[in-house]
């Protein structure tokens, strides 16, 4: 099992559990606020080293763009489970 790059609990895919994923959705959105959250230091990291490397922030912005369109899908399936659960 791969470990979560937020968190470091167990993922059967990718590198970022959903949790992590819906926190930093929030966190770009201003609904989270946890400062000391793995998922938001991680957030902050990723944004930090793609406005310092201006040459590829064009590929950057797509990346996180495809990172957030997932976490956001993600967050909507948890919510509805819980919803319908």
């Amino acid at each position: 099992m791969a470990k979560c790059n937020g968190c470091g609990g167990e993922v059967s895919e990718g590198r970022l559990c959903a949790l992590c994923a819906a926190k930093m959705v929030a966190y770009h959105d201003g609904d989270y606020d946890d400062e000391n959250d793995p998922a938001v230091k991680l957030y902050r990291e990723t944004a930090a080293k793609m406005n310092s490397n201006s040459s590829s922030s064009g590929c950057a912005l797509v990346v996180l763009a495809l990172t957030s369109a997932s976490a956001a899908l993600a967050a909507a399936g948890i919510g509805i489970e819980h919803f319908i659960g």
